[in-house]
């Protein structure tokens, strides 16, 4: 049997609303994790731009960060 490469594929997941939630603040409507082409894991953020203020802004936006173990 060969061997899965799953190198530049990832999943998100919406994300649900917390308690400790500022509503001051934007967060992103998806979160997940890839693994980029080196082999690393990432997170990732997405948002969805529904009411654009400019034509120029993208409709969707993210963020790729490296993950941070939890203690």
């Amino acid at each position: 049997m060969a061997e899965s490469n799953y190198n530049n594929r990832g999943s998100l997941w919406k994300r649900q609303p917390r308690e400790n939630d500022d509503p001051a603040k934007k967060y992103p409507q998806y979160t997940g994790n890839f693994i980029d082409a080196g082999g690393v894991k990432k997170n990732c953020a997405l948002w969805i731009n529904s009411s654009k203020e400019k034509e120029t802004q993208p409709d969707i936006s993210f963020s790729v960060s490296d993950i941070i173990e939890k203690k």
